[in-house]
This record gives structure tokens, C-alpha cells and sequence, in this order.
């Protein structure tokens, strides 16, 4: 169902101008002179992410594929599902499969896209997209060593309790377990 509500122009913030503070391959960062409805007006800290973001649920007699990992910047273990970035060039689709394979071994058959989203759109302009398949075969290891440190089927009936204690911490991996588990509903 499409959202058919009025969008007037005027409710949204005006951009005078942007200066760059920080450019890298993975990340900017840019100080955007805005100005609210009210009038008010001040420079916003917005994060540029150039590289758009995808994970995959593959799903398999009732299971998800995971990896087990550490993330740095938070300093926190957790189940994920294999996701990465979408390489120039590349579909969302094809960067999906790529990543499933990377990450895990397993080569997934056609994948479905599901949701896409804005996961901090107060802050970034990062875009993460979930894509689904429903078929695996196992081809080897994996080939990014740096990703997952173990690679398991979880079964769905285990994930509402896995986040619920904190296996499950990653946002992308997170809506997804969400997406799940609300289409079995």
C-alpha cells in the first residue's frame, strides 16, 4: 500500500549548502547548513555512506544460515546473517549471493528482494537492502577469512530467544530475524 498522505514542500528542511569534513572509499563525513520550518538554522553532522548495503536470509527446512562474529566498534560477538556492500558496478542481487558465498561456503540459489531501509536516516544516508533465498548447496569454506569465525544453520524457532539474550545484536541481521519471524506469523 502506497502512503497517499499530503507532502508539502514547506515541512521539509532546506539545505543552503555542504562542506565536506572527511572522504574515504568506505565513508564521508559533511557538515550540511540547514534550516527547519520554524526558521531556525545551524550545520547538521551528516555521514555519506557511497556504498549501499545488503544482506541475505538464506532459509532452508526452517533454518537460517549465520556466521558467528566479533564487531570491533562496538566490541560485541554475535550471530549475522552474511551481508557486505554492493560493489560498483554490481546488482543487489549479485552482491548478495557473492556475500552468502564469501562468508559462508555456501553457494545460494535465486534470492528474493524483501525490504530496503534507511537504518539512522536522522544521521546517514546508509541504505541496507534484505534479500532472501530459499536454497543452498555447500561448495566449501569460506573464502573471507576476516568475516566469520563459525558458520551454523540456526533454527527460526530459536531466534526470537537468541535476541532476546543478545546473540543477535547486528541491525541488519536484526530486521531480518524481525522480517522473518513476522512472515511466518
Amino acid at each position: 500500500m502506497s502512503d497517499q498522505r499530503p507532502r508539502p514542500e514547506s515541512a521539509k528542511w532546506t539545505v543552503h549548502g555542504s562542506r565536506s569534513i572527511y572522504e574515504s572509499w568506505w565513508v564521508e563525513l559533511h557538515m550540511v547548513d540547514v534550516e527547519l520550518n520554524s526558521g531556525r538554522r545551524f550545520e547538521h553532522e551528516v555521514i555519506r555512506v557511497p556504498r549501499e548495503a545488503v544482506g541475505t536470509a538464506v532459509v532452508v527446512d526452517g533454518r537460517l544460515l549465520m556466521i558467528w562474529r566479533h564487531r570491533m566498534i562496538p566490541d560485541t560477538w554475535g550471530w549475522e546473517i552474511p551481508a557486505g556492500v554492493v560493489d560498483e558496478g554490481e546488482t543487489v542481487a549479485a552482491a548478495a549471493r557473492r556475500e552468502v558465498l564469501e562468508e559462508t561456503g555456501w553457494r545460494c540459489g535465486p534470492t528474493e528482494p524483501c525490504l530496503s531501509w534507511h537504518p539512522s536516516s536522522g544521521l546517514s544516508d546508509q541504505k541496507f537492502h534484505l534479500h532472501r533465498s530459499r536454497e543452498a548447496t555447500l561448495v566449501g569454506e569460506p573464502t573471507d577469512i576476516d568475516e566469520a569465525v563459525e558458520v551454523d544453520w540456526i533454527p527460526i524457532d530459536d531466534l526470537r530467544s537468541m535476541v532476546g539474550s543478545a546473540d543477535i545484536v547486528d541491525g541488519l541481521s536484526m530486521v531480518a530475524v524481525w522480517y522473518l519471524l513476522a512472515d511466518r506469523a
